[in-house]
Order: structure tokens, then sequence, then C-alpha cells
């Protein structure tokens, strides 16, 4: 449409507003504004944006506010006039009133605040009552370990109080009081330390003034620059705009033009940050000897090494001898990593933390699709009538991803909630089926049950593009849905309503977490969520799909740089010989390893057996963060050779033999893949603290050390390195540093570049078929074999302050926002054992004991208990079990027999 500016004639975008007409056409301090954040619903509140419209040429005018006023074919807007500046020196005065006089200008050796940028752009006007709220006493509030609010400074723009209520979906933030007296409020209180607040940053990004803050003023920091990044806690892959100040990192925002986050991040990835250079940081390699660590060069550390390593494989073979890689390190490592265990060390013992959690998704989703990757972007939210959570909780444990699920479920989406705990979703969503733990299976057969029975499978799809499908139909057709009710302890009328919901849904959109996974049955669950999707016809097209919320930042990218012992660089079988010969040809070798390699839980086993003799692992605290404790420092005891890459010294550190100081993700480059597929670039940000080095470093010197060099050269280059990627990964062939620009691109990469942001398009498995499989539920052995005498069940769950064993968030802030673990008791059994609120406990099973304290919930069923497993102190895995999912050995977490007593 046409549209005239000044009486200049352009053209309208359709449905834009005239703020977003005017800013495009000139630019974004075109037209001053004091209310509106791109990321807020236009609010139209300040009036500062306002403009004079007409329909014809010197025409009557009418003052909107272009913030939410539409453009319109023919509209003649004027936003310069005199009459307009008028008005925003007017409406500017009567702010000021009530604003702080000497907070109109920036302090010295600040950046100006938006509003103090607003108040230049217009004009200071002569303020005639300058009193208002300053006449009050207003207490600061720091309270809050990272949030600072002084309300003086507050101009009422409502601007913190949408974005809690429309970014994070928490609605802590509120106004109260009239007149002057009006201020924001934090739940029923002024103080933050009080309220509900989750500490995500959205009203400090969004507050224009410094009423609201961080500790580190990160707003108005004149940085001596900006670096974008990519988070390493979990998943979602945030994007975040780092500054910097004489070679230290002095503050995080999310920028606004990341697609991932769009501007918001968690408090992890906005404000724990300070584990970077914590005093705790390892600093330079330690050799024990004697029994006690000493601080040795690199030199001593690596021919150290080296000599312990060509000895191993000497005197017990090349399969004695082990790697576990991380999923907190870069693509670019991971992969140097698998190809050294494999080129250099010459046998396919490598394996990385997915095995504890997702490697049942990409197993299930292999087997049903070809593909064990999301088959769909976040952003598909935007286009989806249904949502199914399985298994996962993300608004503790995906916060970004969370709060946009929050978003569509507070605004009456279909949704459906399988989780044993009620969780803040399960509260909000249409159906919630609060399952017994370790029972997915037998829901799951429940819904695909009613979907047949009530004809809602969509035919054409099936028949064009699955197989196997009748077998399924006659399997779940069969099944007694009153025995099934019995076992899951949910109403098969409730299941009945949600599997109906699903299936009649236009499209449809499932994720899942370790709920799914970290159980016996996880496999099946995965391959059985698949069959789910396909009998629905919701996967290969917009808002639909199977889409696994991956828990650490890099484990997605781990797994696909060949981090497991089954399966090489982008997926190919180690056991294929034209695989073999593919590798070798690659890697410049002769031959690659005869067979396949051992999963973590079978290195342990062959440890404590004899024939395992050295480990290498890379960022991962195993003793800590794996299942029965005594059960790994049983296997790690027997080890010649144990040798241990880490920021900290951990738990699993401090029983190596070498233990090598590794450079966190601020202080080098690489790549993540989030869990949408999504290749993102990791700038280093700062210089690598004291005389670590990047882990990608430390294996390329040991690669040279062990008889292999290196094609990209001596010296860790992730661009290099990423290269080489494209060049061994066929799905990545298109990659590469420059590509990926500042918002990544998703694979399958052609060679051309072009990303890939649904994959199984219009049936187009990768597989050729997608794959119907069925099961019955089969009771974990857990419960078979310790139920009778230990009859709770234990389940774990992730905490928004924390990430894993909580290496780097213990060293922030958030340990003070969440000092301890608990375990979470229903009232019912609590006062069944005469236990309060408050009291410790001492929990067993069948493995050991620790004492926790108690919180009481009625969030958690009767017979079902919970806790994190953040805090060293409670040490969570003591008491967890060796059962794991009958595939993939990942550990079953979700489902261990327990008992508990007061102490």
């Amino acid at each position: 449409m046409t549209v005239y500016l000044n009486d200049m004639a352009h053209e309208a975008k359709k449905n834009e507003t005239i703020l977003e007409f005017v800013r495009r056409i000139e630019s974004l301090e075109a037209i001053p504004t004091m209310c509106q954040d791109d990321r807020l619903e236009n609010f139209g509140s300040c009036r500062v944006c306002s403009v004079e419209v007409a329909r014809e040429k010197n025409g009557t005018t009418k003052i909107v506010a272009s913030c939410h006023t539409p453009v319109f074919e023919g509209a003649y807007i004027y936003h310069k006039t005199d009459k307009i500046k008028r008005l925003r020196k007017n409406i500017l005065e009567l702010v000021l009133t009530d604003y702080p006089s000497d907070k109109v200008f920036p302090e010295k050796g600040k950046k100006p605040t938006e509003f103090q940028k607003t108040i230049a752009q217009i004009g200071i006007p002569n303020v005639r009552y300058p009193k208002g709220k300053n006449s009050l006493e207003i207490e600061k509030d720091d309270s809050h370990p990272y949030i600072k609010s002084d309300l003086a400074q507050c101009i009422n723009c409502y601007r913190c109080v949408r974005a809690c209520e429309e970014i994070q979906g928490e609605m802590v933030l509120g106004m109260s009081g009239r007149g002057f007296a009006t201020q924001i409020i934090k739940g029923f209180d002024t103080n933050f330390d009080l309220s509900a607040c989750v500490s995500c940053g959205a009203c400090v990004q969004t507050c224009p003034t410094e009423a609201l803050s961080d500790k580190f003023t990160t707003k108005t920091l004149v940085a001596d620059e900006t670096v974008r990044t990519t988070c390493t806690y979990c998943g979602v892959g945030c994007q975040l705009d780092v500054s910097v100040i004489d070679g230290e990192i002095k503050g995080i925002q999310a920028p606004v033009t990341a697609e991932v986050n769009e501007g918001h991040t968690c408090l992890k990835g906005r404000f724990a940050f300070q584990f970077y250079n914590h005093p705790d940081r390892l600093k330079n390699p330690l050799i024990k000897k004697n029994g006690k660590f000493e601080v040795v060069s690199w030199e001593e550390a690596y021919d150290f090494m080296t000599e312990a390593l060509l000895r191993v494989k000497k005197e017990y073979g090349a399969d004695s001898i082990g790697c576990i890689s991380s999923s907190r390190a870069c693509n670019e490592e991971n992969y140097l990593m698998q190809k050294m265990t494999r080129v250099a060390l010459n046998t396919n013992n490598i394996d990385g933390c997915a095995r504890v959690c997702h490697a049942p998704t990409a197993f299930g989703m292999q087997k049903a699709f070809g593909t064990g990757a999301a088959t769909n972007s976040i952003q598909d939210m935007e286009e989806t009538d249904c949502i199914m959570l399985f298994g996962a909780n993300p608004t503790e444990a995906h916060p970004v991803t969370g709060a946009r699920i929050k978003q569509l479920f507070m605004k009456g989406i279909p949704s459906i909630v399988v989780d044993p705990v009620r969780t803040s979703l399960a509260q909000l969503a249409t159906y919630h089926l609060q399952l017994r733990p370790g029972t997915n299976v037998a829901l799951l057969n429940m819904m695909g049950h009613y979907i047949v029975q009530e004809g809602l499978v969509k035919k054409d799809f099936i028949q064009k593009y699955t197989e196997q499908y009748d077998s399924f139909k006659d399997h779940v057709s069969t099944l007694d849905m009153n025995e099934l009710e019995l076992l899951t302890g949910v109403s098969k009328e409730l299941v009945k309503k949600a599997a109906i919901a699903y299936a009649r849904a236009e499209n449809a959109m499932e994720f899942h977490g370790l709920g799914v996974t970290e159980h016996f049955q996880g496999s099946k669950t995965v391959m059985l969520l698949s069959n789910l999707a396909m009998m629905t016809g919701n996967v290969g097209r917009s808002g639909v799909g199977l889409n696994p919320l991956r828990g650490q930042n890099n484990v997605q990218g781990a797994a696909d740089m060949g981090v497991q012992p089954h399966q090489g660089a982008g997926y190919l079988d180690v056991n294929d010989p034209e695989v073999k010969a593919y590798y070798a040809s690659k890697y410049g070798i002769s031959g690659m390893p005869e067979k396949e390699g051992l999963k973590i839980p079978e290195m342990l086993e062959a440890a404590i057996a004899g024939k395992f003799k050295a480990l290498w692992i890379m960022g991962e605290d195993t003793l800590m963060t794996d299942p029965n404790t005594l059960h790994i420092r049983k296997a790690m005891e027997q080890l010649d050779i144990l040798i241990v890459q880490e920021l900290f010294m951990s738990a699993t550190a401090e029983m190596a033999d070498v233990v090598l100081p590794a450079s966190s993700y601020f202080e080098k480059n690489g790549t993540f893949t989030n869990g949408e597929r999504r290749v993102q670039r990791v700038n280093k940000v700062v210089d690598p603290i004291g005389n670590t080095k990047p882990d990608g470093q430390m294996i390329i010197d040991m690669m040279y050390r062990l008889g292999y060099e290196q094609p990209t050269g001596p010296v860790y280059d992730a661009a290099k390195i990423l290269e080489e990627i494209a060049e061994v990964i066929p799905f990545m062939k298109g990659i590469s540093w420059e590509r990926l620009g500042k918002n990544g691109l998703q694979w399958p990469i052609l060679e051309d570049g072009t990303d890939t942001k649904i994959i199984h398009r219009d049936g187009n498995f990768k597989r050729g078929k997608g794959k119907f499989h069925h099961f019955d539920f089969e009771e974990t052995p857990e419960l078979v074999e310790h139920r009778e005498k230990y009859p709770f069940i234990l389940t774990t769950a992730r905490q928004l302050e924390h990430y894993n064993a909580g290496t780097m968030t213990r060293r922030t802030d958030n340990q003070e926002l969440s000092p301890m673990d608990y375990l979470e008791v229903n009232p019912l059994d609590a006062a069944d054992k005469d236990i309060s609120a408050g009291d410790s406990v001492r929990i067993f099973s069948d493995r050991g004991s620790v004492n926790i304290p108690v919180k009481l919930t009625y969030l958690v069923k009767p017979g079902v208990v919970r806790t994190t497993f953040h805090q060293p102190e409670v040490f969570i895995n003591m008491i967890t079990g060796n059962v794991g999912d009958e595939y993939t050995l990942t550990p079953e977490y979700k489902v261990v027999a327990v008992d508990f007593e007061k102490v």
C-alpha cells in the first residue's frame, strides 16, 4: 500500500504500525518512545510516540499513538510538526515532575539510559512542578543478589510489569498505589527477596531508566567491546551479548536480534557468569604424586600421559583405553576427541553425557524416522494448535523455551502434560496425566488405543509414508484399558480426552525430556511417541513433530560429532566396512578400529573386571552425575590411569592421576548445536585464565605425541576444524564459520549454505518410510527387585537456579538463591512418618543412603518423592542404581526404589 511520510510516497507493509513504518523508512530514532518495547505488545500509554495523521493531503489531521496505530492506504503521516513537538515536551514535563532532577543526564563514565536518550531527543522542557514522588521517601531494594531497584527513578511505563507477564509469564511485578505514591511491587511486597521472581532479568533489560538494574549495571556500562556468543548452559542455545572492560566480563544482555531467544534469557545465561574467573578455577596442570597433587608443566603432564597411555595400549591392547567427551565442550573439540580416540588410540571406546540423558531419543527416533534429532524449530510453536509436553519441565530446565510454552498455555491452547509431578506447566495444562513413574509405555499404548478407536488416524499419511502400522494397530486395539488405568494411576477417561485433543488438532507439537529417556523403557517410549506423531500425520510440516528438549548446551552437537561407541561423526555405523573405509580416507590413515566400542557403563564394568585400564574424561563429573557412586568409585580405583580435563577440582578430578586445566567457553572459539539442530558460534570473549588451554588444544597436542598429525595444524583453530567437519559429515556439507553469522544454521546444511528448519518434510523420512513399533509395558527391574523392601519411588529433576552437578552455578550468586537440594515429600506420607517441614531425613536404597532436608508439597503424589542433584553435600547418586534403558543403557534416574526416615 502507498503511504505518505511528510508528503513523500512510500510503500508500507501489511499490518505494519506507523512506528514500524517510520523507523523502517528513516531510522530507529525517528520517533521517540518510552513505554514501547519491540518484544512487548504495544501499550500506547505514554503517547510520546504520537504523530499527526490525515486521510488526504492537506486534510484534517488526528493525533494518534504511532506504536499501536496501523498504517492504511493513502495515509499522510507527519511526525515532526510543531504541534507534535509541543505535545511531546508537555508529556515529558509531566514525567519529569515525578523524576529525580539529578538523573536527567548520564552519570560520568556511564552510557545514557534509554529514557535519558529520549529526554535528549525531545529536549529538556521547563519543569514547573518538580516534586512528585521525590518528595516521598522511597527505599532502594538491594535484597536480590542480582536485581536492584531504585523506584524513585520509575516513570510508570509498565514495561517491567508487561515483560514479566508477556515474556517470562510469571506476573510477579505489578503496580500499587495512587498518584505520586504509585510504584512497582514485587508480588505482595516491595522487595524482591520475598517474591516469586525467577530472576530472568527481562524487567531489567526493558526498564528505560535505572529504576530496575542488575548488580553489574549492564545497561549503562561503557564496555571496551561487546562480544556475541552462545550460552553454555541448557540446550536452548540462547545468544548473549557479553560486555568486556579491561579484559574482564562485566555484564551480559540478551540480543533482541537473536532468533533463538529474541532478547530473553534465564538467570543462568544473564547472570551466572562469575564462575569463569572464580578463585577455585584450575590454573595449572596437576599430577598426583604420593597421593597428593603437584603443579607441573604442560610438557611434564603430556609426557606422563603419553607414557601411561602407550604402556597400557602395549600391555593390554587399545580396547583397554577409553574416553568420555563433553557436552559442555564445543563441536570442534568433541569432533577432535572422538577422532583422537579412533585414529591415535585405535579404539571406538568413546562416549559422552548423552549416555546419561538423551541417548534413547537418538536411538528411538533413528529407528522410527532415520534421524535422532528434533524434527522442527522452536519458532514453530507459533503455528501449532496443540502442545503435548511429555516428561519435561522446561520452565526449570529450559527456561526460555519454557516461557514460550507457558505463554501459549496461558492463552488457552489445547495442552497435554504427562508428568508424575504437578509442575507449573501441568497446573496450567488442559490435561495433566499424572502417571506413576516408569509407566510411560503403558500410557502411550492407551493414547494409541483411543486414537485408533475414535478413527482419528490419518490414513493417507500412514499408507503413503509409513510401514508396520497394522501390527501396531492390532497390538493397541486389544489392550485392556482397565488394566493400564490401574498400572499408570491415570483415569482412562482423562487419557482418552487428551488423546482425542492431540489427534484432532490440525497441528500438534510434542516436546519431551529426561522424564521420557531416563527409564528402563526409554527408547521404547520414544518410538511410541514417534508412532503417535505418524498415526496423526504430525510430522514434516510447520507446527508439528517430535522435539526433544536437550539438557546440556551441546548434547546434540556431541552426538553429531561422533561421540558414541557405535557411530562415528555424522551417525555412520562404525561396524560397516564401507563406513570404516570412508573414515580412514577422510582421516588419512590406513584403517579404523575393528569393533564397536564400550558405552560408559560397560567401561566401568570392564574396569572392575580388570579389562579396562585407562580412562580420559573431558569436562564431565562422572562420579557425581552418573548413577551408583560407590560402583563408579570402585571402577575408577581399578584404573592404571585416570585423566580429567576440567574447570574446577570436581569429585571425579580428585580421583584422577592427571588433571588438565581447561579454558571456559568464554575463553575460546567454537560452535554449539542446540536442541533444534541449530549450529551457532561460540566466540572468544576474554583470554584464557592462568595457564589453562582450550580442550581442543590439549587434544591436538596429545594427538601429535600419540603419533597422529592433525591436518589443520598443531594450533587449535575452530574455523579450520569446522571446515574438516564439513568434509566428513554429510549433513554439514555447506557449513562454514563465515556462513554461520550471528544466528547460526540448522542442519542438514546444503552445499550452498542453505539450512533446514523442518526435517522429514512431506513424509520424506531419512530411513525411507517411517516405521511403527509396538511394545507391551514392562515393569522396571528396579521395582521388581526392590519395591517390597523400599516402597517409595524417587524421581530426580533439575532446578532453575542450577545446572547439572552445579560445577559452575555453585560458584556464582545462584548459590545464594538456592543453596541446597531438598527432598519433596507429599504431606500425607510425611505425616505417616512423623516428619515436618524443615526436618531432615535419611533416604536410602539398596545401594546406600544420604541425608537431605525435606520440603512438603502436594505437587508429588503419595508414594513418590523427588529431589534435584546439584549439591555435592547430598550426592544423591549414592542411592541411584544400575538399571538402564534396554538398548542404550541410559540410567533410570526417574525410578529409584527407596525408603526414608527422620533423622
